[in-house]
């Protein structure tokens, strides 16, 4: 079974990752819109890091995370290295998995951790992360129409 502070360190290394993925993204991308979404996305990200910090011990040195953090990490750097700004379309399924897969994490931590206060910033910042989710959700099915 996953325990609190796992879970949490899962979270903050995902949202590092999409944090940094998004940034850099928002900086190529084109079209105003996409620059726009992207920048969202990281900024509520590094808000998530930054609420989580108090919360979140630094990870052991070589822990490594979850299945899913590996697998979103090695997602997002191929993104990174495919990413065309003039037509983002390819990448914007990864994206939405991405944000699917923080949106689980962050689910569950909420289940794990007992801790009323936690347990509120988790709540709070799920509806944050579902906003993501279905911006990215929204933007595939513009750009594959």
């Amino acid at each position: 079974m996953i325990d609190t502070e796992q879970a949490l360190q899962d979270i903050v290394r995902v949202a590092q990752s999409g944090r940094d993925l998004f940034s850099d993204l928002s900086s190529r991308a084109c079209q105003d819109e996409v620059r726009e979404a992207f920048a969202y996305v990281a900024d509520v990200k590094k808000q998530l890091i930054d609420s989580l910090a108090t919360w979140t011990p630094p990870a052991p040195s070589g822990q490594r995370g979850s299945a899913a953090v590996a697998t979103v990490e090695k997602l997002y750097a191929e993104v990174r290295q495919h990413f065309d700004g003039d037509a983002p379309a390819p990448v914007a399924h990864a994206l939405t998995f991405g944000e699917d897969q923080l949106l689980k994490l962050t689910e569950r931590a909420f289940e794990v951790t007992r801790v009323p206060a936690l347990r509120q910033l988790l709540k709070s910042y799920y509806s944050e992360l579902s906003i993501c989710q279905q911006a990215m959700s929204r933007l595939r099915t513009r750009l594959a129409a």
